[in-house]
């Protein structure tokens, strides 16, 4: 690279370059400083990735620019460079690399390391074969940091302040505690940290907020960390969210993760409905149905008859109440008179006997079942269950709809417009006292729950997670584009997952972190407890029975306080006129 007169041509000159594919650069003396300063906007800006750029950089240095070529911050990120100093003095050229080390309180220390020193005899130099042009500066850092942000989220992220000395990670930013660090994914870094020799910092992100990035360019959460260069890697349950990949490099997936719904636990459907449990609405709808038809083909053969064939009661006419009255004898399974001197009444009366004697025995034998096995509220078993309920849900973040903003399918469609952000308070509260609203969770690669801080002990009695997925992502690291240290990290995910390393480490921070009952709670949510078998007939299974007679009761009283109030009154103007 050479450099140009304006920043802004130099920098669009190398992002090209990066996206051309190039992992190595020849930097010329003038080019250093503004190289360095664009080094890792221009990464940023550069779709294309790749770890460990390596770079050769002639220059002739004095002890000024020495210094602030090591206090610049691109240094820490990049490990793998060459400085060739000629010196024509001399007929020499000397070959530097960086010696980095930690700093305290934070930060790293680096310094100008020679390599070797070749004679410039001949016009053509050849570097012998022996000279390591770039010693390796990672499988042993020496204690460096490795900048982390998360936030708190077990079983995947944990972070406990614990007095100094005694955690095995620290904070970002110099403080009179140390973290203890634990978690699924966490324990993967951990893992590199223990493997390279470096130091894990962590920053906990206000807000417990994956983020966002917003039209003006400004961003919080995890992603304003990367973004505003305060940390290396971000974790914490993350996805492959599209709208992240302009901005970081995603790591090998790290687990297997399916977002989906806690809704509320079906209840026992009160005492009082038993008499109407035993057909489903649309049966109901059917016997009503059948009830109007057989009345009205009742009274009109009826009335037919007395037109037909009159008799001695053919002064009595047919009224609609007898054919109502005659119905429901056949449906309760009571005897019945039907005159059969019609062809016709024969025939209806054979049909109606046979149809009411198979409504009165299924529904007798339906409501033994009632009686004897309790009935539940509608259970909300899958993803079209869900859709269909009208059901809102709700978390503490919009960052969970990312992976549905695409979505196309009608039911997914549904589901993300109905997701509601409320704060953690209000969430812990509706979780214990509304029935009408579902809570985003997902379920891990093992099968643990990975919750939301406001679902507690008793939340999770209280709700019950969905049979299937709403939808399923991949579980990543979000890291920095000039993270030196992504293709080890890539590697020991890699042997993590080959190895079943990570079902011990997602068993164990459950343990740790969450406890069993929890995830036992709802595991066995849809198993019912053992009050819940068969069980003797109770006086509160006839409090339906013991309803319907009461409104009889009273409609009856009512019905004969008003005839008989019009029958006194009637009398009266009779009485009144005779006078």
């Amino acid at each position: 690279l050479e450099h140009s007169d304006t920043p802004r041509t130099f920098e669009d000159t190398f992002v090209s370059s990066i996206d051309a594919g190039c992992e190595g650069f020849l930097v010329l003396e003038d080019a250093l400083f503004p190289f360095l300063d664009h080094f890792r906007s221009a990464h940023e800006a550069a779709s294309f990735r790749a770890p460990n750029k390596r770079i050769v950089a002639i220059t002739r240095l004095g002890a000024s620019e020495r210094e602030r070529m090591l206090q610049h911050d691109t240094m820490e990120v990049t490990p793998n460079i060459l400085l060739v100093n000629p010196d024509a003095s001399s007929g020499t050229i000397e070959l530097y690399t960086t010696e980095l080390s930690p700093a305290e309180p934070r930060g790293i220390l680096a310094n100008l390391t020679l390599i070797d020193r070749i004679r410039a005899d001949a016009d053509e130099v050849l570097l012998p074969d022996s000279i390591r042009k770039f010693p390796d500066k990672l499988t042993d850092m020496q204690g460096r940091r490795v900048r982390l942000s998360t936030l708190p989220y077990p079983p995947c992220t944990v972070a406990n302040e614990v007095p100094p000395g005694q955690g095995n990670a620290r904070s970002t930013v110099p403080a009179n505690y140390s973290l203890q660090a634990d978690g699924t994914e966490i324990l993967m870094v951990l893992e590199l940290c223990r493997r390279h020799n470096c130091t894990l910092e962590i920053e906990l992100v206000a807000n417990s907020e994956w983020g966002q990035v917003y039209p003006n360019g400004s961003s919080d959460g995890l992603i304003g960390s990367l973004i505003d260069r305060r940390s290396d890697v971000a974790m914490a349950a993350i996805y492959r969210w599209y709208n992240w990949y302009k901005y970081v490099t995603m790591s090998a997936y790290t687990g297997r993760s399916g977002a989906s719904c806690l809704v509320p636990r079906p209840r026992l459907l009160p005492f009082w409905q038993t008499p109407f449990l035993s057909f489903p609405p649309s049966l109901w709808l059917m016997v009503c149905v059948s009830f109007c038809v057989g009345t009205t083909a009742v009274f009109l053969t009826e009335r037919a008859r007395q037109y037909v064939r009159p008799g001695r009661e053919s002064s009595e006419r047919y009224q609609l109440p007898d054919a109502i009255f005659f119905m429901l004898s056949l449906y309760v399974e009571q005897s019945v008179s039907l005159p059969n001197d019609m062809m016709a009444g024969s025939i209806l009366l054979s049909f109606l006997l046979f149809g009411g004697f198979m409504v009165g025995n299924s529904y007798a034998g339906a409501l033994a079942s009632v009686m004897t096995i309790p009935r539940y509220e509608k259970s909300i078993d899958t993803r079209a269950d869900f859709a269909a309920s009208g059901m809102k849900w709700s978390g503490p973040t919009i960052a969970w709809m990312n992976s549905l903003l695409m979505a196309e399918q009608p039911e997914l469609v549904t589901i993300r417009n109905r997701y509601e952000v409320h704060d953690g308070d209000t969430l812990a509260r509706f979780s214990h006292t509304r029935r009408d609203m579902g809570y985003v969770h997902e379920r891990l690669q093992y099968g643990s729950y990975a919750l939301e801080s406001f679902i507690n002990i008793n939340a999770t009695r209280l709700l019950q997670p969905l049979k299937e997925d709403v939808f399923w992502e991949q579980i990543i690291t979000a890291c920095s584009k000039t993270w030196p240290l992504m293709g080890l990290y890539d590697d020991l995910i890699l042997r993590v997952q080959q190895n079943g390393i990570l079902r011990y480490w997602e068993l164990g921070s459950v343990i740790r972190n969450m406890g069993l009952e929890i995830q036992r709670n709802l595991a066995n949510a849809r198993v019912h407890d053992a009050d819940h078998e068969p069980v003797k007939l109770l006086i509160a299974h006839f409090l339906g029975v013991f309803f319907i007679l009461f409104v009889g009761l009273t409609l009856a009283t009512v019905a004969f306080i008003g005839e008989h109030v019009v029958f006194r009154a009637k009398k009266g103007r009779a009485s009144g006129m005779d006078s």
